[in-house]
Parts: C-alpha cells; structure tokens; sequence
C-alpha cells in the first residue's frame, strides 16, 4: 500500500509517495480491517513529522489517515466490560498523591470489595533511574551550549581565582573553553543575548531530542499502565463510582515530585473514560462529589464527625469504634454518596442510613478497612554517642512546601504545617474465613 501527495499543477515539485506498511500479525489485522474495510469513511490523510534521535536527519515522517469511526474495540475488552456491567455495585474511590484507594459494596449489602494502588519498589526504583538520566542529559546539554557560548557566560569564583594566581605568578593566560559562571545579565537579571540566538552543536541537538522522545515513551507508557489499572478496577467493582472533585493541579505546588511519581490524574481520567465505556449497558459511569458537602475523609460512616489532620492516617471513631486505614474509610463512605443531579457535585449528599446499615450487616466490613494502617514513621539515624547525625534532623524538620504555614482545605481542620504523609503501605488480604474479595495493587506509571 502506498500514499501519495499530488505537487499539483501549479508545483514544480514532483509526488510525494510514502509505502505503507500493513500489520502482519493475526492480532493486529482486525485493527486495520475496522479501519480500512470501508473507503468511504476515509476522511483525509496527514503528512507528520516526529522526533527520532536514532534515524538519519534526527526526523521520522508519518502519515497518518483519519476515519470517522468508532475506535476499535476487541473480543475481548467487549466480553470484559460486559462482565463488568453485570454486577450492580457502588464503589468509591479516594484519591491522594500516592495511593488511590477503592472500596465498593454490592445492593443487598452482602459483601465487600477493597483494594489499593501505590508505588511499590520496583517502580521508584524505575523512577528513580529515569530522573537520573534526565539529570544527565540536563547537565551534557548545559556544558554543550556552555561550551559553544563561552562569551555569554562568567567564570566561575574558582575560574577567576586561578586565572588571578597566574597572573600573579607571571605565567601566559590560558583559555577557557567551559565557563561555570552565571549568564551575562543586565541589572535587572535579563540576559544580554536571548537563549534562541545561541550556537547549538549537532550533540546539543541529539541530546534534545532524545530527552523529546523519553519524554514521549514515558507519557505513552503511563498512558498504558493507567488504562490496565482502570479496567481491571471497573471489572471488579462495577461502572459506578463516586470520587470527590479535587484540582489535583494545585496539589502540584504543595508535592510536585509525589505527583510526578505517582500521576493520579491519569488513573482517574484513565477510570472515568473504562467507567463511561461500560455504562453504555449499565451503571452510572464516574461521577465527582464536593469536598463541602461530604468531607469524606473527616467522617465516619456511623455518622459522627471525626476530624483528623492530613498527617494521620489512622481513623478512629470514638462513637461505633471502627479503627481503619484513613483512606479506606473515605473510599467506603463515598461508595454511599448520591448526587440530585450527576453534573453537579454540589449536590452530593452522604446517605448515611445506608452507611449505616452496611456497617452494622456486611460482615468483615471492619476487618477489611482496618488491614492496612499507615506505618510508624522511620526512626532517625543516630551516632555511636547517641545523638542524632544533622542530616537526619535537617530531612525530618523539613517542610514540603515554602511558607511558615498552609492553608486548610474545607474538608481539614486548621493546621499550622503540612507534615508529610501519604505514604501508608498497599492493601493486605484477609483471611479466608471472611467474605471479602480484594483486589491486586496496581500501579498506574513509573
């Protein structure tokens, strides 16, 4: 198969033919019969041009043809989100920066359904040599540019102290080829010559582009891993789900890199796009509650109000006495939440006779949200005569974001700093003498 772009008649350039190359594989040709096998809803083609640091000319040409269709949709994501619109459940969903959790209950109020999603070893580690790389990259292309600018750049303190000794000493100047110094700058801190104007060498380039296409590679790797999460989640707990609206962007100020490692943003875009998919046969697809007019997290499903701090993860409800992981106790008390009007998070309501009623009948239902209990912080190092090493006081005295205090959400009581937290461990299993079914901790991207 070839794709040709006509010059035209009025060009002097000739045609411009691209081969195409067809899937070979058994998988993969019902993918290209969905989208070939009817001509006429072929729309246009686009001609693309992307980064590739390993082809010749640093570039890689695409065409890309547009069919107004639905996407394409296997056997087997069909069967498995027919699957999942069977049951009919209720599910919440609590979101923070490094774990999502999940608790769902069935209508009789039989059973339970519990599970987590956190970063295990594996992928922090993975994450860990990913931001080593781009580290690195950061540093060559930086000495690149310095060394192909020199004269925008100062000598460093160390630079202009040896060039002074050997004044002194009365020996020839040498060269500097590598300036460390700061950007030549005017007094209000703008750069004499604008970053776009410098010589780049062919290495600078290369580098660039490889730091685009890890860039590109992680995004579609996350992408992937998100979609595996949230379809497995929608096929254990079912296509309604309840999850409060939160910005997670302005939470980018306060934990950036947790953030960054952990991308819950994606999974729960990734399980609003599952959720609507599955609801074209039942359910009522991902919808947000308000903060206001919930607080999740500082209830209890007995009804009474426990207000905790960010820093405990623990909930302890001095009313009914359930003692649970902080966030499976949210995640089960939105599983009870209904909504007036589904597009307005305003009105979010909790049905707390029916939270209660679940506590008093589903069996194990306190084991299950009390599995998992965030763990007791590190101790810090300490010195053959006892004292504490300064760097272990610096890393737990250590504030997370800028300022001498933060402000409180609706759902928090005040508070005068953010101590750090999210980090409590996944899910364990119950035993087999109790009816519950949890599910695997997943993880959505490294």
């Amino acid at each position: 198969m070839a794709v040709v772009f006509g010059g035209g008649p009025a060009s002097c350039d000739g045609d411009l033919v691209l081969p195409v190359r067809l899937p070979q594989g058994a998988g993969s040709w019902a993918h290209t019969a969905h989208r070939l096998a009817e001509p006429r809803l072929w729309h246009k083609v686009n001609l693309v041009r992307l980064r590739a640091p390993g082809v010749p000319g640093g570039w890689r040409y695409e065409a890309h043809l547009l069919v107004l269709k639905a996407p394409y949709t296997s056997p087997s994501s069909a069967r498995r989100r027919l699957a999942a619109a069977g049951p009919d459940r209720r599910a919440g969903i609590d979101v923070n920066v490094s774990r999502v959790a999940v608790v769902s209950v069935d209508r009789e109020l039989t059973e339970v359904r519990a599970c987590s999603i956190t970063a295990g070893p594996k992928e922090r580690a993975s994450l860990a040599a990913e931001q080593l790389r781009g580290r690195r990259r950061a540093r060559a292309m930086e000495r690149s540019r310095r060394c192909r600018n020199p004269t925008q750049y100062q000598l460093s303190r160390a630079q202009q102290r040896r060039a002074k000794m050997r004044v002194e000493a009365g020996q020839r100047a040498v060269t500097v080829n590598l300036p460390r110094g700061s950007r030549l700058a005017n007094s209000a801190g703008v750069p004499r010559q604008a970053y776009h104007l410098d010589v780049l060498s062919g290495g600078y380039r290369r580098l660039r582009a490889e730091v685009a296409a890890a860039g590109a590679a992680r995004t579609r790797a996350r992408d992937d891993r998100a979609r595996s999460c949230a379809q497995e989640l929608v096929w254990v707990h079912g296509a309604s789900l309840v999850v409060e609206d939160c910005d997670l962007r302005l939470w980018a100020r306060r934990w950036g890199r947790s953030l960054l490692a952990f991308t819950p943003g994606r999974l729960v875009s990734a399980i609003a796009d599952e959720a609507g998919a599955v609801t074209t046969r039942s359910g009522t697809g991902l919808v947000r509650a308000s903060t206001r007019t919930t607080a999740l997290s500082q209830n209890c499903l007995c009804g009474e109000r426990v207000p905790k701090a960010l820093a405990e993860r623990t909930h302890r409800c001095p009313s009914c006495g359930l003692i649970g992981d902080r966030d499976l106790v949210a995640a089960a008390l939105a599983a009870f939440v209904t909504l007036s009007d589904p597009h307005s998070p305003g009105t979010a309501r909790v049905d707390y006779q029916a939270a209660r009623r679940a506590l008093a009948r589903i069996e194990g239902l306190q084991a299950a949200l009390s599995e998992s209990s965030a763990a007791p912080p590190p101790r810090p190092l300490r010195r053959r005569d006892g004292r504490e090493q300064a760097s272990a006081r610096r890393r737990r005295a250590a504030r997370r974001s800028a300022g001498s205090a933060l402000p409180t959400t609706p759902d928090e009581p005040p508070r005068q700093l953010a101590r750090r937290d999210h980090a409590g461990p996944s899910l364990a299993h119950a035993g087999p003498d109790q009816r519950l079914v949890f599910g695997q901790d997943l993880w959505p991207g490294a």
